[in-house]
This record gives structure tokens, sequence and C-alpha cells, in this order.
């Protein structure tokens, strides 16, 4: 007797989330494109703002009952999912279908990943390595393993205090030493900055969301824009075409049926080597602006 008004009650905000993400992601898609914002600081705060601020804006008191949804509200999406498809298929069944579908790709392509530990079992990483990773300014204790692997690859994990690298032994037979420190360098750069705290706390609400596909897309935008500013911090002191062979010889043994992968890679290849991203493309204050107009607008549509 309890279970069902509560159950109601969570689809109904997960919806209003999805509707407003929906709402918010099709602004920022138009605004971007038209606008044209390059890649930098920006760009990731407006992907923040469309993530975070839907269930925010969802979970307005007053939204859920029918006399708001039928007198003040804009617009009532009610009318929109009731409308039929095909022998008593609805546009809700649809929606719910798609949810589904999100959930899947979310456990499939972004939690089992996380889950699955890289395999360790190659050989002992090289000393001369192991020291200059453990140079690092707060890496003094950043543990080091080689992955078995011929691909070029090397990713970070761990906690704050404990991170730990994984370097391929493709890279380690394929990368000069100084591409080996641009690699490096970028490494390193997802810990500093606050870089490592916002991308996991961002990841926590794109969990609480793993049924919403615009959250989906919208995190993955944000993925590859760390990855851009975290390729600028890297180049900070070197030529930027160190770091785009390291990208270009990774995409080179990428799966080509891999598609999302190798268009990032493109895409980071191409902020490199033109100038990197300009994060003053958008004044500060205009997307606080515009945070606060959505803040007031998406409220009104249930």
């Amino acid at each position: 007797m309890i279970a069902a008004p509560w159950s109601a009650a969570v689809l109904s905000y997960a919806w209003q989330v999805t509707l407003h993400s929906f709402v918010l992601g099709t602004i920022f898609y138009i605004w971007t494109h038209r606008v044209v914002v390059p890649s930098g600081r920006a760009k990731r705060r407006l992907l923040v703002l469309v993530l975070v601020l839907p269930m925010l804006t969802a979970a307005v008191p007053g939204r859920a009952s029918l006399e708001f949804a039928e007198g003040a509200a804009w617009a009532n999406s009610a009318r929109l999912l009731s409308i039929p498809i095909l022998a008593g298929f609805r546009l809700e069944h649809v929606v719910f279908l798609i949810a589904m579908m999100a959930v899947v790709l979310t456990i499939g392509q972004e939690i089992l990943p996380v889950l699955r530990r890289p395999a360790t079992n190659g050989p002992p990483p090289p000393e001369p390595l192991v020291a200059l990773v453990r140079s690092q300014p707060g890496w003094n204790n950043c543990g080091v393993a080689v992955y078995p692997h011929e691909s070029v690859m090397m990713a970070t994990g761990g906690a704050a205090r404990r991170p730990h690298l994984f370097v391929s032994q493709g890279a380690l037979e394929t990368l000069s030493a100084t591409e080996l420190e641009a690699a490096l360098a970028h490494e390193h750069a997802h810990w500093q900055a606050g870089r490592w705290f916002e991308s996991h706390a961002l990841f926590a609400v794109r969990l609480l969301q793993c049924y919403n596909p615009v959250a989906l897309w919208v995190f993955r935008e944000y993925s590859v824009e760390v990855e851009i500013a975290c390729d600028a911090a890297a180049v900070r002191d070197r030529h930027p075409r160190v770091l785009a062979r390291v990208l270009l010889r990774i995409y080179e043994r990428t799966d080509p049926r891999d598609v999302a992968a190798r268009a990032a890679l493109r895409k980071r290849v191409d902020v490199l080597l033109g100038g990197g991203p300009a994060d003053d493309a958008l004044p500060q204050t205009t997307v606080a602006m515009a945070g606060a107009v959505m803040a007031l607008v998406l409220p009104w549509i249930v």
C-alpha cells in the first residue's frame, strides 16, 4: 500500500529529470553550435550545468501536484506520454524502452570497465619509469604496473591518496622516452587542479541518472573535455606535437569499430595542434546567467 505511491513518485521524478535534461541539452547543443563554443573551461561549465541542474529543478516542491500541472505549468508532458502509437502501445512505453537501453549501456560501458582492473601479470616496470612517476608532485607513493598487451595505453586508477599507474607493454616498446614523459604528464594532470574529485563527483551524478540518455551523452562530452584540458596541462612545458604523436599511435591501434574512441582522439589532436583549449571563450558571468535563467524556466515544464 505504501510502496506504490513511493514508486510512482520516484518514476515521476526520474521522468522530470529526463525531460529537463532533454530541454537543457537541446538548448546547449544549439547554443554551442550556433555560437561555436570551443573546448575549454566555459564548455565544461556548461556541460556540468546540463548534468546537474535538472536534478534540482525537477525537485522543486509543489511541481508534482495535479493543480500545478494543469493550471500553472507551461507544458504538461503527461499528455505527450499518453499519445497512442499502435495497439495499446503509447509513447510512454517508448520512453521506458529508451531508459532501459540507457541503463544497459551504463552498466556495460561505464560500470563494468571501472570494476575490471587491467591484468598486471606483465614484466616488472622499468626502474627509470618508476623513478620518473614517483618524481611527479604528490606521486611519491604511486604504484606502477605493466599491462601485458601490445596496445599503446597509459592510465591511472586508485584513490586520491594512493594512485596507481598502468602502462602497456606496447607503450613501453613503441613510445620514445620523450613521448612517455608527455603521456605521463597527461595522466598526472588528471590528479591536479581538483580534476580527480570533480570527475568522480560528476560520475556519481551520472550514475544517479543511469536511465537518462542525455546524461550519458553529456558526461561523455565532459570526459572528452577533461582529456583536452589534461592534454593542455601536459604540453605546457613541451611541444604539443610530442603528445599528438602519442595520441595518433593510440588512434592507429584502436579498433576501427570503436567509432566514439577514435572520434575523441581525433578531436584531442585537432585541439592540441590548433592552439589548445579556449578557456575564456565565454565570460563566467554569461554561464552563470544562463544557469540562473534555466533554473527559473525549467520548473514550469512538467
